[in-house]
């Protein structure tokens, strides 16, 4: 054996790769116990990720390598050489029938020892190093003599096994080890070396054996085993000699990115494919979870070389204490870090209570989730409603791939029937085409009839200069007891650009309503850019609109739009010209023929600095086929063609800080000409006051007024309409302490000798989780008074419970409460929370658990919103996304 060691000189082993990323060796006195979370697993997983070692991947032996190391003081003398006493683990591990030199295609892991807490895996770690990531490593020193007793840190390895066929990465070693004699002290491995894709690292405290390729051997005393998973760990390693390699006692795996640990009584290492298979193994992950861990349990584990883990019947929860919160169980668990964890034949239970049963379940480990359709959870909720009955709706997740995912819509009501929908991603590798699909149909028993709603989206890039976008929308299923006519539309684009800023666009839109009406639109957009100051666009369109209804003939209409506008910046002014031209039999759009408008760049009053002024100029000869006089005994007017002047001057914002107010005013002023010798003026003034008060009260003043001149509708009747001069303000005082209370009264005139309304509005919080509001108006004069004030409150309502309740309070019905909505919420164990709602308008009632553990499928109570518009909680809560339609 020593011949063939200095006959291979050359030969580095894995363990001396390891021992040449030290420092000094580790004598085994000075081992303890560590955790799969302790600095020293972190820093052999770093050792790992950095392949820091030496052994050429051509080698077609196994040698030991024995560091030098001062005394072990802790050893006995002779206890390497004395024989295991029967009854212990390692005798237990020697005698077991896996020790053949024929490998068996699914062994059974031996279990040697009794199950330990998993808090201390034994390892040994190499210190860490203070050199940079990838450092040559330097020559292993020659092995120093012996005391009396225990042997230092023991190495195993070997180089030579098979090439698995799975296709591994050239990070991370992997090969099957045998358990060698000591090393001869001439043996030095050559600096420089990198360990081999295919090669794996163990070690240990002293070996147990004979160390001969062929020959069982076992190794005691802080087992780790380095391989690409990660780290596996325990108290003792037995060898068959030929493939397995079985490690009892404490024994964990820890994954490389150290988020994930397994846990198990025993543990059987397949040297030739990588594969670790644990006996009543579990398990926790920290992938993809916002809150807490992923706890999971089964009869066998198996964890591949790419990290995937396979569980036979499997328990699943993110429940510190299942038996109080949740958990899964299902026939089989794969969990494929960093993506996702599938499990099929599942049920769910709420503490010892099955509740709902799923063929598959999909939860996504990612932490860039997209949306509701990467995880869109497997809680179903249950409800009723006046109109539906009593209904469940629940969601069933897929995921093959990061390339096609989302969820199976599986909803069934009492009264209308049984819905099934589809709601799906399809993407490329290369990122140039995404597809989403949103189908639902619903058997509508009150109609007798079967309605659909379908959505779909394509975006493609067919190079790097075009792309383009598909939209299709049908819609059948308007609600229960609403028949609608199907409508459906369909839109497409096609974008071209260059590097230039030059641009073009093509698009069509169909739209149809049964086979009432339908409009077709063809239309084409052009941007150029001539030069960093000047650029031109041109939009052309043409549409085609169809319509029968009822017993009235089809009516055909063709529309023919043209607009261009250019766009001039010079040193002084910026100058937009608009041509927009339409063509039809009936015409009724205003037309600009052309338009040109005229905007000085600087101030108008360079040296004015207290309040800013804008003008505008606008010279344009306009066509309105609405406009003009009426026709004897016709309502159809005769049109009118003229040109129209207009200049617009703007003063302001000006702000001024007046004896502790701020003050705000603008002021604009709008005077047009036309050809027909028509002239028009407005002016509008706006200014505001804001004044605080002793630091607890703010009143703002608002006043608004605006006067024209001019005829009302004429020359134009769609442009330059005149309003009805208007002179408005308004105070509003607000009363506050902090955040505890917040009181604002509102009081407005419009200066025509009449009272108006008076709101209010009360925001307090009595303690810091609770809060009041209250809102409405009161309305002077006789028989008016208060009418409704709208009612919110949140509060706690026993531990880690809250309660929300939303009212309209009538007070001409002696305060009778209108429009009831009641809110309530409880969270179970910090794992999940349990969420009920009524809705007295709807007769609605339903039920939901929201997962704490993934973010998209949480959502937070609100309070603010107007109860008798919508309700309180947010929309995403309320729908949950079990809405008729897609």
């Amino acid at each position: 054996m020593i011949r063939r060691a200095s006959r291979r000189a050359g030969v580095t082993v894995v363990a001396l790769s390891l021992m040449l990323c030290a420092i000094p060796p580790i004598p085994s006195a000075g081992i303890e116990t560590t955790n799969p979370n302790s600095p020293e697993a972190t820093h052999a997983l770093a050792m790992l990720d950095q392949s820091c070692g030496t052994a050429p991947q051509d080698v077609q032996a196994a040698e030991v390598a024995q560091a030098s190391a001062s005394p072990a003081a802790s050893a006995s003398p002779g206890a390497s050489e004395s024989p295991v006493a029967s009854g212990s683990p390692a005798a237990a591990a020697s005698a077991s029938p896996a020790a053949t030199a024929s490998p068996s295609p699914s062994p059974t892991p031996i279990v040697g020892a009794p199950e330990t807490a998993p808090n201390g895996p034994q390892i040994l770690v190499p210190p860490p190093l203070p050199t940079p990531r990838a450092p040559t490593p330097p020559p292993l020193p020659s092995a120093s003599p012996s005391p009396s007793g225990s042997p230092a840190a023991q190495v195993i390895q070997q180089v030579s096994a098979p090439p698995s066929s799975t296709p591994v990465p050239a990070a991370y070693p992997s090969a099957g080890p045998i358990v060698s004699p000591t090393p001869s002290a001439s043996l030095k491995p050559e600096p420089g070396e990198t360990l081999g894709p295919n090669d794996y690292a163990i070690l240990g405290d002293h070996i147990v054996g004979t160390n001969e390729k062929g020959q069982t051997s076992d190794l005691d005393g802080h087992v780790t085993i380095l391989y690409q998973q990660g780290i596996l760990g325990g108290d003792h390693a037995h060898y068959d000699g030929t493939r397995y390699i079985d490690v009892t006692g404490s024994t964990f795996v820890k994954n490389a990115g150290g988020d994930t640990v397994l846990y198990a009584d025993a543990v059987r290492f397949d040297s030739l494919d990588q594969h670790a298979t644990l006996i009543n193994g579990r398990g926790e992950s920290t992938q993809g979870v916002e809150r807490g861990k992923l706890h999971f349990k089964g009869a066998t584990m198996v964890t591949s070389r790419d990290g995937k883990t396979h569980i036979e019947h499997a328990n699943l929860t993110t429940c510190e204490n299942p038996r109080g919160g949740y958990h899964v169980e299902s026939k089989t668990l794969d969990v494929y870090p960093g993506d996702k964890a599938v499990a099929k034949s599942a049920v769910l239970f709420l503490g010892a209570l099955a509740i709902f049963y799923l063929p598959v379940v999909v939860i996504s480990l990612r932490q860039d989730q997209q949306g509701s359709r990467r995880n869109p959870g497997f809680v179903p909720i249950v409800g009723y409603s006046q109109v539906e009955g009593f209904w469940i709706k629940a969601r069933i997740g897929f995921s093959p791939s990061d390339y096609y995912y989302g969820y199976y819509r599986v909803e069934e009501y009492t009264r209308i029937g049984l819905g099934l929908g589809y709601v799906a991603t399809i993407r490329r590798k290369d990122g140039r085409r995404q597809t989403d699909i949103n189908f639902f149909r619903q058997n509508n028993r009150l109609q007798a009839s079967q309605n659909t709603n379908l959505s779909l989206a394509d975006q493609e890039s067919f190079s790097r200069a075009t792309r383009g976008q598909f939209n299709f929308n049908y819609q059948g299923n308007y609600g229960p007891n609403i028949s609608l006519p199907a409508q459906y539309s369909l839109n497409a684009s096609v974008d071209h650009g260059d590097t230039r800023g030059d641009r073009q666009n093509y698009t069509f839109q169909r739209t149809a309503t049964g086979g009432e009406s339908s409009t077709n639109n063809y239309g084409f957009t052009d941007h150029l850019q001539i030069s960093q100051s000047l650029q031109n666009d041109v939009a052309f369109s043409y549409t085609h609109s169809k319509s029968a209804f009822l017993n009235s003939p089809t009516s055909l209409s063709d529309l023919l739009h043209l607009q261009t506008l250019t766009h001039l910046v010079g040193r002084r002014y910026d100058y937009s010209l608009t041509f927009d031209r339409y063509d039809s039999a009936t015409p009724s759009s205003l037309q600009k023929e052309p338009e040109l408008v005229i905007r000085p760049l600087s101030n108008l009053f360079p040296k004015e600095t207290i309040v800013p002024v804008q003008v505008q100029y606008t010279l344009g000869f306009y066509n309105d086929p609405q406009g003009g006089t009426f026709r004897p005994g016709s309502t159809t007017p005769t049109g009118i063609e003229t040109s129209r002047g207009e200049a617009r001057v703007t003063l302001g914002p000006g702000l001024a800080h007046v004896l502790g107010s701020d003050f705000n005013g603008t002021l604009t002023v709008q005077q047009d000409y036309y050809g027909t010798g028509d002239a028009k003026a407005q002016i509008a003034q706006n200014a505001t006051l804001t004044t605080p008060l002793f630091n607890h009260l703010v009143n703002t003043i608002t006043y608004s007024n605006s006067h024209v001149n001019g005829p009302f509708s004429e020359p134009f009747r769609s442009l330059d309409v005149l309003s009805s001069g208007v002179k408005q303000a308004s105070d509003v005082l607000r009363i506050f302490n902090r955040d505890t209370y917040s009181l604002s009264l509102t009081g407005t005139t419009f200066f025509n000798r009449m009272a108006q309304a008076v709101g209010y509005q009360l925001t307090a919080r009595p303690s810091p989780r609770s809060t009041v509001l209250l809102g409405g108006s009161f309305n002077p004069g006789p028989g008016n008074g208060f009418g409704f004030t709208n009612l919110q409150v949140a509060t706690p309502f026993g531990y880690k419970s809250d309660l929300q309740f939303a009212t309209d309070i009538d007070w001409k019905a002696h305060g009778r409460l209108e429009n009831k909505n009641i809110y309530y919420r409880h969270i179970v164990g910090d794992c999940y929370e349990i969420r009920l709602s009524y809705n007295q308008s709807i007769k609605q009632v339903f039920a939901t658990v929201t997962l704490l553990a993934f973010p998209s499928e949480s959502a937070n109570f609100g309070i603010g919103q107007t109860a008798s518009l919508s309700s309180i909680i947010p929309g995403n809560f309320s729908s949950a996304g079990f809405t008729g339609g897609p």
